[in-house]
């Protein structure tokens, strides 16, 4: 049985790539033990769906398509840092939204129940969008990496979400490679 490892995800537009490069620089100033994301692989996940049959990857196309077809383009801001469990144990290291929230969360949303009418099981987190920026691997300069999350460091970037991504995921000793399977494309706002 063929099997791919698949995610839907909203990938961060080229333009915040240089801003999101430029935080990781920051916080890698604190020589803690991260492995960063690299930019092209930057991506809101709207649901991991795992190892996927290949003989299902058409039905899920379609069932993607169909899920979106009246969800419109919309602006998301990136405004805010944090880290998962929290800032004093960061094992994730991510960018939040603020603007557009909203928007994404119900995108998700959408996503997920139509990926569970495939039998695919919803992640049991809350609808917490975030763009995952780095990984901590050990405690190593903990404490300076803490005190730059807790700098003056921030970020403030915009981009416009225009499309969903079914994507393969190929996990390497280098890291992930990730291949578009399919992208759907966002309805325009009517009046525009």
């Amino acid at each position: 049985m063929d099997t791919v490892r698949c995610f839907v995800a909203v990938f961060l537009h080229r333009s915040c790539h240089r801003e999101i490069a430029t935080l990781q620089k920051k916080l890698s100033y604190s020589k803690a033990d991260v492995k960063w994301v690299e930019p092209a692989n930057l991506h809101f996940t709207l649901q991991f769906l795992g190892d996927v049959e290949t003989r299902r990857i058409p039905s899920i196309s379609d069932a993607l398509r169909e899920c979106v077809a009246d969800s419109c383009k919309f602006e998301l801001q990136l405004n805010s840092i944090g880290a998962f469990p929290n800032l004093l144990n960061p094992r994730v290291l991510w960018v939040g939204v603020g603007a557009g929230r909203e928007r994404l969360v119900n995108l998700m949303s959408v996503v997920r129940e139509a990926m569970k009418m495939e039998g695919f099981a919803g992640d049991r987190r809350d609808l917490s969008p975030h763009l995952t920026i780095g990984r901590v691997r050990s405690g190593r300069n903990r404490k300076a990496l803490l005190e730059k999350l807790n700098s003056e460091i921030s970020i403030s970037s915009e981009m416009e979400v225009t499309e969903i991504q079914f994507t393969a995921s190929e996990l390497t000793t280098k890291g992930p490679i990730y291949s578009p399977i399919e992208v759907i494309p966002l309805q325009r706002p009517s009046g525009i």
